[in-house]
């Protein structure tokens, strides 16, 4: 293992709900794994129960703390600020800052999955996008492969951007195995030729996003853009 993969910490962004963030994220932990990294997985704010940090502990094959990977589960799919709200239960910000950092020092690597959108508010003051600044991610966008796709990948890339962010990468996942149409074709032409230096990939349709085989065929194709999968 390397001092730069030790450096190593991925935020993994989604421009909405389903668009296959998690699955990106697995194949981004898969592919350090097997590169010899120890990556800790970690979803701050979560579903109980919802299964997405459980993929993202498998792809680790790692077992840390829950009280590491999700400090903060909730019974309720809503933005966390709602969430925290109906259950009385404020969200601790200082407490999932000692869990990354506990995190940091255990791992090489920290992939770190929002839950809601980069600007989901967690508290009335702090947002995923504040959280991720404290701890210095490099933010990979994750969109659907679809019409629209432009336009939320630059939006999200705005927002990156604003806040000091760096953008990683940006994944235009395939959501179906129904033929695309002229967006599908064009969209990853037009985003590279738009954001200039960030590397833009297809990411194919996962049939059984949880099959170890199928997570690591991902993996590896990830593991050819080492901007990705590797450090910068």
């Amino acid at each position: 293992m390397t001092s730069e993969i030790a450096l190593t910490r991925i935020g993994v962004v989604g421009t909405d709900s389903g668009v296959g963030k998690t699955v990106v994220a697995c194949a981004i932990i898969a592919a350090m794994r097997e590169a010899g990294a120890r990556v800790a997985p970690m979803k701050p704010i979560g579903r109980r129960g919802a299964g997405d940090i459980e993929q993202m502990r498998a792809a680790s094959t790692i077992s840390y703390a829950d009280r590491l990977v999700q400090p903060v589960a909730f019974e309720d799919a809503a933005s966390p600020l709602v969430s925290s709200r109906r259950g009385h239960a404020p969200i601790d910000v200082e407490m999932l800052d000692r869990a990354f950092a506990e995190l940091c020092t255990m791992s090489d690597a920290v992939v770190v999955e929002e839950a809601g959108g980069l600007l989901a508010p967690i508290t009335e003051t702090e947002s995923f996008a504040t959280l991720f600044r404290r701890w210095g991610l490099d933010i990979v966008i994750v969109s659907p492969n679809g019409v629209g796709a432009v336009s939320q990948v630059l939006m999200n890339t705005h927002i990156v951007r604003e806040y000091g962010l760096r953008v990683r990468a940006v994944v235009l996942t395939t959501l179906s195995r129904a033929r695309g149409g002229t967006a599908e074709r064009t969209n990853q032409a037009l985003l590279k030729e738009l954001l200039l230096t960030v590397p833009v990939v297809s990411f194919p349709y996962v049939e059984s996003p949880a099959d170890p085989r199928q997570l690591m065929t991902l993996a590896r194709e990830l593991s050819a853009s080492p901007t990705i999968a590797r450090p910068a």
